[in-house]
């Protein structure tokens, strides 16, 4: 999976999805794992509630993935919410 900009929540969501399948895993093993209610990563996959980022960082760890905080060009406020 190549490294790219995540501008919403959906975006989000899909990758950490997409994440999840590409190592073959139920969204109940991902729970076990890293100890994240299944209900609840079924929630952030659909984009359907905020998470915490500690609930995030787990997640992400599970699935073999970083956060990566940088400097973007600059758009619009209004640009970034339209990308979902």
């Amino acid at each position: 999976m190549t490294s790219t900009p995540i501008h919403s929540a959906t975006q989000l969501a899909r990758r950490l999805r997409d994440a999840r399948r590409a190592l073959g895993l139920t969204q109940a093993e991902l729970a076990s794992l890293s100890g994240v209610a299944q209900p609840t990563i079924s929630n952030i996959e659909r984009a359907a509630t905020g998470t915490s980022v500690d609930t995030l960082l787990r997640l992400l760890g599970c699935l073999k993935l970083e956060l990566s905080i940088g400097p973007r060009p600059q758009i619009d406020a209004a640009e970034v919410w339209d990308r979902g």
